[in-house]
């Protein structure tokens, strides 16, 4: 009688790590997807606090801060905000890239008129411009 052989032979690691490799493509795509919305969530987290931080500074001084020192706020890590006003009595935009997820933007407008046609308030994300966010007046 022959010894009895433990251990795998080569066909069979071959073929577990075939397994696990199309197992791994399946799962990779969403995983991604789950980051992905996982880092625009968090943009419009801090979005919404920076409204909710923002009003308050209004309702002290009877305007708007471009200046998040100012507020009572801190974005999450990796999130960069710029907050710009033409007028920091009429209102204030804001726009948010989480420096993670290359190519999209959430932005937000606060103020008496809507801009671009987005309602006071809402928060929509989107593809990022060319250029990185930088202070200025919003759009009109």
């Amino acid at each position: 009688m022959h010894p009895r052989r433990t251990g795998f032979t080569f066909v069979e690691i071959l073929l577990a790590m075939a397994v696990f490799g199309i197992l791994s493509a399946v799962a990779l795509p969403k995983y991604r997807l789950m980051k992905d919305k996982a880092y625009k969530t968090s943009l419009r987290a801090d979005l919404g606090e920076l409204r909710i931080a923002e009003e308050s500074f209004w309702a002290e001084n009877q305007m708007y801060s471009t200046d998040a020192s100012q507020l009572d706020w801190r974005p999450t890590t990796d999130v960069t905000v710029v907050i710009s006003s033409s007028d920091p009595s009429a209102g204030f935009q804001a726009t948010a890239r989480h420096t993670l997820m290359t190519g999209t933007e959430c932005s937000t407008y606060m103020g008496r008129d809507t801009m671009s046609g987005i309602p006071s308030g809402e928060i929509v994300c989107g593809p990022a411009s060319a250029s990185p966010p930088v202070a200025g007046p919003p759009a009109n």
